[in-house]
């Protein structure tokens, strides 16, 4: 396991959340507390290749939760509980997409083995499917059906209501089998 000392930081480390304008106080506390982020982020599980996202994560929740924190506990404590939480999500997440992956692989093996249709004509097809869908439910579709993103993630990613994006969804599906049955009717049943 690998641990980080003293004030080397990534350069790809951002620096303060891009939601707001960086100030003097924002440097001076990622500055502060990289290290303790980077090394606990590592202890909990982090990998390499992903920890610089996960240390980015909960450095953008600390800034936009900062006005709220009330001190009942030190500032590391609460770094801590942050990281925790980033680093257990970040986990679900790439346990999911692997488990997907590994599922899509099967699919696409089975494909291979009973379809005529290269994989590059099948991705054509459901792009030009996709394309077809508005943007609000094109948006939906591809967070949940191919990044693998549950409607609460998803609702938070786009600041929109749970409940609209599984109403979205609902449309969507339905207006993608819509599409493939009016397809499948003007190609005779070929897809």
């Amino acid at each position: 396991m690998q641990d980080r000392t003293g004030p080397v930081e990534p350069e790809s480390a951002p620096r303060v959340a891009p939601d707001r304008p960086a100030s003097e106080d924002d440097t001076d506390f990622y500055n502060q507390h990289f290290d303790f982020v980077w090394r606990n982020a590592m202890r909990l599980g982090c990998q390499d290749d992903w920890v610089e996202d996960a240390v980015h994560e909960v450095f953008f929740t600390a800034s936009r939760k900062l006005d709220e924190f009330e001190g009942r506990s030190s500032i590391r404590t609460w770094l801590f509980a942050i990281t925790y939480r980033v680093v257990q999500r970040m986990q679900r997440d790439r346990a999911r997409h692997a488990r997907r992956l590994r599922s899509l692989a099967f699919e696409h093996q089975d494909l291979a083995r009973t379809s005529t249709a290269p994989v590059a004509e099948d991705a054509r097809y459901l792009r030009q499917l996709l394309s077809r869908l508005d943007e609000s439910k094109r948006v939906i579709i591809i967070l949940t059906e191919l990044e693998g993103m549950t409607s609460k993630e998803i609702a938070s990613v786009l600041g929109i209501k749970q409940g609209t994006v599984d109403s979205r969804l609902r449309a969507a599906r339905q207006e993608l089998l819509a599409l493939v049955e009016r397809e499948r009717a003007r190609w005779g049943g070929d897809r």
